[in-house]
């Protein structure tokens, strides 16, 4: 895999798997205080900044060639978001409700913000609303909108161009894509972290879940076509997929 056109070998210590870790860790943090603490929570400025900046200083990722990308990789750009979303809704709907009923939890409880994602979200949201003396579909219309802009490119560059690439170099394929998509999935959950005292932390693990299989599908990709463009044009999908209705239709 060439490495990108930016790479450096100033700046070769960086892309150590400890260095990564490190890196990973502290910028998860404070994508954390942006969530909490910091007055314009829930808005990632600084984590987006620093996430999106530090792998194009860094490199050791790729582009490739864009002629050299299969037919085939283009197929799987378009049909696997909507594969991943399809599994998402299967794990929401059915499976971690089935789970969380055998372990003996009640079903008002599976069905509230505790446990459920889509609702823990909306309480953030609404949380958010009220700290900006402003309105939910605001709110809401800046926080998904951002994110869309953002993620699939800001996301790939640094979970798979810089975190996974670096891991994978000492690691190998298998151990450095689980890590890297359990940190991409850890660092979701921060995202609920405005709702402090009634952090929701089933519905926070049922977001590291589907972003940790999310961030494996997006590394094979990465690994299948030795471009880091059809991940982010596959992830860029997958955030579309949902966000077109919030932003399109936002709810009265």
């Amino acid at each position: 895999m060439k490495p990108a056109p930016h790479d450096a070998e100033d700046f070769g210590e960086l892309r150590t798997p400890t260095a990564a870790l490190v890196i990973s860790i502290l910028f998860t943090g404070v994508a954390l205080l942006e969530n909490t603490l910091l007055p314009w929570a829930p808005f990632y400025f600084a984590y987006a900044w620093l996430s999106t900046v530090l792998p194009m200083g860094v490199g050791g990722f790729t582009f490739g060639d864009f002629r050299s990308i299969r037919r085939n990789t283009w197929i799987g750009v378009v049909l696997l978001p909507f594969a991943l979303q399809g599994l998402g809704a299967v794990w929401s709907i059915w499976l971690y409700p089935a789970l969380l009923s055998g372990a003996g939890v009640e079903a008002a409880s599976i069905s509230s913000s505790a446990y459920d994602l889509s609702i823990a979200l909306q309480e953030m949201l609404e949380t958010a609303a009220q700290r900006w003396r402003t309105g939910v579909d605001q709110i809401q219309f800046y926080y998904f909108g951002g994110i869309f802009l953002w993620a699939g490119l800001g996301e790939e560059l640094f979970y798979r161009g810089y975190l996974y690439t670096s891991l994978r170099s000492k690691w190998g394929v298998t151990l450095g894509a689980v890590a890297s998509s359990a940190l991409f999935g850890i660092r979701h959950a921060t995202q609920l972290g405005l709702l402090g005292a009634s952090y929701p932390w089933g519905a926070a693990f049922s977001w590291v879940v589907i972003s940790f299989l999310v961030g494996l599908a997006l590394c094979w990709l990465y690994e299948k076509s030795k471009s880091l463009l059809p991940s982010i044009l596959a992830h860029y999908l997958l955030n579309l997929i949902p966000t077109a209705s919030i932003l399109l239709g936002p709810s009265s």
